[in-house]
């Protein structure tokens, strides 16, 4: 009974805490009663004077049948003083005084009103969901309650909250907990002994534990799976393996409202329920006779990839929460038992991250621009991330939804009132605009609703859905989501439905999705916003080199295209002109060695058409010169033994001597070729033509007359020696220049030779009459004394034809041979 429900024990404390303050936090754990009495006791209460309480749920069948509930527990039908608005279905009327909604309703009511005049109580039911449309709600009451209703009072209630998150943004709200009622549970895990099921696997395992658990258990069951398709795959695992007395029914969000109420009203007298649902039997959801709970523990959902730009459906074991609300349903009216398809020590996370971190915000960035306001300025128990705001924030400008200072446009405020996604409303709008309104409708819901079409050919797609229609085998579900399209968009079936008009179509959706086939005969496609993409059905698409992307998903570098539709070259040039942009650029082709100059015609990354272009200035040419001795650095240029031996003298001088000299050094040369190397480029565009440049001339040019004077004094190219050769000096190690002599021309010689002015000593590599390093050193007079000799006695063995006195000091420098001296 109504009165025996844990939340009457609270609602006192509920009432009183709303007579002093407009806002609360209530925690009542599943079965506690919230949802129906919470608001049915509220309906009374002198503050609200006679207004309306709106109460959010994330769920169309749980809203549905909250409102269904309160309306029996007051003897009246729904749609009198307890009515809900949900997607595509409302029951309300002129006498309703508590409204259940859900998704973007609650949003569109505050944009329609902003003050919600006709409203007294704003409640958020299962806000532990953290729905993108929940967080955006509160944070647009708590901005209405603000600036324009103090009297208007909010509750955010759920079975588990975070209450300290919550108090940041609700400061004044006080806090009731309430005890809840859950008979004891049970639990079976899964043998440790076997692999804990995946998404491919789950539906054999998950239908051998339902055959299990109904002989050892009694009364009805719920088992929770991933998604559709896994039910799909149990229901067929079943069929002729069930009793008689034991009924089977799916249970998720686009089955059809009768096959909802079937799976969820209690199994008739002497039979049992099998109901396979999604996780929208979590939470505020009663289902009669439930007893046994089977977890999957797995869970299907939807992730923004802001990498990619697209939605991908995901897998992913549940979270702590989760599993807590599931098993809870088994004991709500009796002692149950939970199947649980995991190891009892595998750890879960414990809650999952809320979906405003982890969604396309699109749609919310439009609500804002609507309502005139910027996310800073709002209270967020999460705050949105700023890279997908960012992105968004781009999509909605290329759109022409809003405008560069985030105002919404005429054609925005259009979109916005289609109530669907931004891409689809853009898509309708000018898809009506041309003729094409019916099909765009088609196309809109094949993207967004459970059609059961499983091809990659979204124009086939739309075919088989307008056949489906006008056949009446698509059921009522599909009927009615087009049908609400129709009516906002004016849009009806006329004549022969264009099929081939949905590659167009989706490009306007997704205009970033434009792809490419990167070669002839090649399942790759490059697609605008830069991503490559593999088609997912090697047999779709043979003969068209240019696709629409609406969907793609999957793990790797490429994504793989699930929905697409084919593209002519000229449907691109003539539907998307303003997304086309012309660039001429001059640059350097690595491969020909040559500058180009180019004209391309480009939809983002993709390059639908190139030109060459001629009769280019001789200053263009030679800053694509430029641009390719950046990119393939200054070995490209014809350094001769004189010019690199410039260089090496000038960087070894400014190591030492900072400043001294204009700097020469790979980086500083690169940074700054226009000014020393663009002036001698006339005429140059190729690799042939820079062989012609005499770099010693032009770093010869740089320094200038003064400088080289003073560059020879500091680091001299070569050094005479005593024999009186002239002999180069290597500054190819800035730290330390290398005098290499062989040792017989240097006899004489008292002191090591030095360069800046005396400050450094060379470092002198004697060498052998074959010109090996028999020594080296910077201490010349050292090596007289000390290793002359040793290295004498080794050298007169070998090289037997050439003079080694035992006086190096008084010997003659020289470079000839005994034979060679005698001569003269």
């Amino acid at each position: 009974m109504l009165s025996e429900l844990p939340i009457h024990a609270v609602l006192p404390e509920i009432g009183e805490a709303l007579s002093n303050s407009n806002q609360l936090i209530l925690q009542a754990p599943p079965g506690a009663g919230k949802t129906t009495v919470v608001p049915l006791e509220l309906l009374n209460a002198p503050w609200l004077d006679g207004k309306k309480i709106v109460m959010l749920e994330p769920r169309r069948l749980a809203a549905r049948n909250a409102a269904l509930r309160m309306a029996d527990l007051l003897g009246e039908a729904v749609g009198q003083r307890v009515g809900y608005r949900i997607r595509q279905e409302t029951k309300v009327s002129a006498a309703t005084r508590i409204e259940v909604v859900t998704e973007g309703i609650l949003t569109r009511m505050l944009q329609r009103d902003p003050a919600l005049e006709e409203v007294g109580l704003l409640i958020f039911d299962e806000f532990h969901e953290r729905s993108i449309h929940a967080d955006l709600g509160l944070a647009l009451a708590l901005q209405s309650q603000t600036l324009l209703r103090e009297d208007l009072k909010l509750v955010v209630m759920s079975a588990t909250l975070n209450a300290e998150a919550l108090k940041c943004v609700l400061p004044d709200a006080a806090v009731v907990t309430s005890e809840g009622r859950c008979f004891p549970v049970a639990y079976r895990y899964l043998d440790i002994r076997r692999k804990q099921p995946e998404a491919k696997t789950v539906a054999t395992v998950t239908a051998e534990t339902i055959t299990a658990a109904l002989k050892a258990e009694t009364g009805s069951m719920l088992v929770f799976l991933p998604g559709v398709r896994e039910i799909n795959a149990v229901e067929r695992a079943l069929q002729g393996a069930l009793e008689s007395d034991t009924l089977l029914a799916p249970l998720y969000g686009d089955l059809a409202r009768a096959a909802q109420q079937h799976a969820i009203a209690p199994a008739p007298a002497g039979r049992r329920k099998v109901v396979l649902a999604t996780n929208i039997a979590e939470t505020s959801l009663t289902i009669d006779g439930v007893r046994i709970v089977v977890d999957s523990g797995l869970e299907r959902f939807v992730e923004y990839d802001a990498a990619s730009g697209m939605n991908r459906m995901r897998t992913r074991m549940i979270t702590q929460d989760s599993a807590v609300q599931r098993a809870g349903r088994a004991g709500r009216t009796q002692e149950g038992v939970c199947y649980r398809l995991w190891h009892e020590n595998k750890p879960l996370v414990p809650h999952a991250r809320p979906e405003i971190l982890q969604s396309d915000l699109a749609p919310l960035m439009l609500e804002l621009a609507n309502w005139g306001a910027i996310v800073d300025e709002l209270a967020w128990v999460d705050t949105p991330p700023k890279h997908a705001v960012d992105e968004a924030s781009s999509l909605l400008i290329s759109l022409n939804m809003v405008d560069a200072s985030g105002r919404i446009t005429p054609h925005g405020e259009a979109a916005l009132s289609l109530g669907v996604h931004p891409r689809m409303a853009h898509m309708l709008l000018h898809a009506k605009a041309q003729g094409l309104g019916y099909e765009a409708v088609l196309l809109s819901t094949l993207l967004q609703e459970r059609t059961g079409f499983n091809g990659t050919d979204l124009g086939e797609g739309m075919g088989w859905l307008d056949r489906s229609l006008q056949s009446g085998a698509c059921g009522s579900v599909l009927h009615h989501a087009v049908n609400v399209l129709k009516k906002r968009t004016g849009c009806e079936r006329s004549g022969t439905v264009k099929t081939d008009a949905a590659g167009v179509l989706t490009a306007l959706a997704y205009p970033d999705r434009i792809a490419k086939r990167r070669a002839r005969g090649s399942e790759r496609f490059l697609l605008a916003n830069g991503k490559g993409a593999v088609l997912g059905d090697a047999t779709a698409f043979l003969h068209d080199d240019y696709l629409a992307v609406a969907e793609a998903g999957g793990a790797g570098e490429a994504l793989r295209i699930f929905h697409a539709a084919a593209l002519s070259p000229s449907e691109v040039e003539s539907w998307f002109k303003p997304h086309i942009r012309t660039d001429e650029a001059v640059s350097w082709n690595d491969e020909a060695g040559r500058v180009e100059a180019l004209r391309t015609q480009r939809i983002g990354a993709v390059v639908l058409a190139q030109s060459r272009i001629d009769n280019l200035s001789s200053d263009l040419v030679a800053r694509g010169v430029l641009d390719g001795i950046r990119r393939g650095g200054l070995d490209l240029l014809p350094w001769t033994q004189k010019s690199r031996a410039l260089r090496e003298r000038v960087n070894f001088v400014n190591r030492h001597l900072p400043e001294t000299f204009v700097p020469m050094d790979d980086a500083t040369l690169l940074k700054t070729l226009e000014t020393w190397l663009l002036p001698y480029l006339e005429g140059i565009r190729d690799l042939k033509g820079l062989q012609k440049l005499d770099l010693y001339a032009i770093l010869s040019g740089l320094l200038g007359w003064d400088a080289l004077q003073r560059l020879d004094a500091l680091a001299p190219e070569a050094v005479t020696v005593p024999s009186g050769s002239t002999i180069r000096i290597d500054y190819a190690d800035p730290g330390q220049p290398v005098l290499a002599v062989r040792l017989q021309e240097v006899f004489g010689w008292e002191r090591t030779p030095t360069v800046l002015e005396g400050r450094m000593p060379l470092m002198l590599h004697l060498l052998s009459p074959a010109q090996r390093p028999v020594q080296v050193t910077k201490d010349l007079a050292s090596f007289w004394r000390e290793g002359y000799a040793e290295v004498r006695k080794e050298l007169r063995g070998r090289y037997k034809k050439h003079y080694w006195p035992e006086d190096p000091y008084e010997a003659v420098a020289t470079a000839k041979t005994k034979k060679g001296m005698a001569r003269g």
